[in-house]
């Protein structure tokens, strides 16, 4: 008996070890991040400055509030930004690029835009990577922390940080076609039935995540097919001007284009389903630049970006989702459309697996393989 009471007070003695030793690593992790969170409020501070690229759907009007809000949650009421409304992601970061190979100071200290587009920058020396962001974050963003391992995903962990994701939907005219006979599937676009009933955009990051679920060779036949059948190639904004005009009966596009288009006139004659093979989101990121002129200004916004704050104001000016962290309408509205069509979304930060396909594009054949898609949405061949 003795020796059992024995072992019971060692047993929570040690446990009472352990929960102390937990506890007293949390309030130093947590010391720390206050810590690295106030040098670098106090570091933008010092800076006086960031230029920074804002969606351009979020306007003027939500590129104050989005500022205004940002300078207030951490006290920078003298700092000052200048926000960048042009658009042009790939065309931005292509010149980034170049500026990174040819040792050009950056024209932002901050940049957004798609994984593919961060990476590239990445592989040039281009973007710098925010050294304890999980301890920073844990104190600027909680409810972003509580999911760090896809707000900062896999291969981009502490070099990019998502603030909105891309659904791809399928968007339609139900004056000119109904649901029910609309394609099922990437592959049934291809039936001749629907040629010239769409268009396809002048870029193929969307379509490249079609080996995340076909092979290789069997997705690129289906391109062929979708480049034989479109009628035009248009931007998404473009192709849903000509689908309410009733000039195409669907596209392919972001899934939040509806909600933008029903929210400047609920009687538009559009509506969104979700192809049924394949329904794929990309992530849309903030990176800072390396060699940026005010980078402690560039970390904080781009870790403030992640936040359920920063989602209200994107979804309620520029109507755009995140998926990841579900905290506005809008993203809400889609995840529910998906869950309760039990649709699954795709993503290349879903596993180890789909990671190394999405790094795959890096090698030579992957990018013979890029440029063959590429032209066989052109001209189908």
């Amino acid at each position: 008996m003795v020796e059992r009471r024995t072992l019971i007070c060692r047993s929570l003695l040690v446990s009472l070890f352990f929960l102390f030793a937990t506890h007293s690593s949390a309030q130093a992790a947590s010391a720390d991040g206050k810590k690295m969170l106030q040098d670098l409020i106090d570091g933008a501070r010092k800076e006086g400055q960031l230029d920074v690229m804002i969606t351009s759907s979020a306007g003027e009007k939500g590129a104050r509030e989005l500022i205004a809000v940002f300078k207030k949650r951490f006290g920078l009421d003298t700092l000052n930004i200048s926000p960048d409304l042009s658009g042009q992601e790939s065309q931005k970061f292509n010149r980034a690029v170049a500026e990174a190979k040819s040792g050009i100071p950056p024209t932002f200290d901050l940049m957004q835009g798609e994984a593919a587009n961060v990476l590239s920058l990445m592989d040039v020396g281009g973007a710098e990577r925010v050294e304890n962001w999980q301890a920073v974050l844990a104190e600027a963003v909680p409810e972003a922390f509580k999911i760090k391992e896809k707000v900062s995903p896999e291969t981009l962990a502490g070099w990019g940080f998502l603030w909105s994701t891309r659904t791809v939907a399928l968007l339609y005219n139900p004056k000119l076609i109904s649901e029910a006979e609309l394609p099922k599937t990437w592959k049934q676009k291809g039936d001749p039935k629907y040629r010239g009933a769409f268009s396809m955009p002048p870029w193929i990051s969307a379509l490249l995540m079609g080996i995340l679920k076909y092979d290789k060779n069997e997705w690129l036949e289906i391109v062929r097919a979708l480049g034989r059948n479109k009628r035009q190639v248009f931007t998404y904004d473009a192709a849903a001007q000509r689908m309410l005009l009733g000039d195409l009966k669907f596209f392919y596009g972001n899934a939040d284009i509806y909600f933008d288009q029903k929210l400047r006139d609920p009687s538009a004659p559009i509506e969104e389903t979700f192809l049924e093979d394949l329904t794929t989101m990309r992530q849309v990121l903030y990176v800072v630049r390396k060699g940026a002129k005010h980078p402690n200004a560039a970390k904080l916004f781009a870790l403030w970006a992640t936040s359920a704050e920063a989602n209200e104001i994107f979804e309620r000016h520029a109507y755009i989702e995140n998926l990841v962290l579900s905290k506005g309408p809008i993203s809400q509205k889609i995840a529910k459309v998906l869950k309760d069509r039990n649709i699954k979304v795709w993503s290349w930060f879903d596993s180890p697996e789909t990671v190394a396909k999405f790094q795959w594009f890096e090698s030579k054949e992957g990018k013979e393989y890029a440029n063959a898609v590429a032209k066989a949405q052109k001209d189908g061949k």
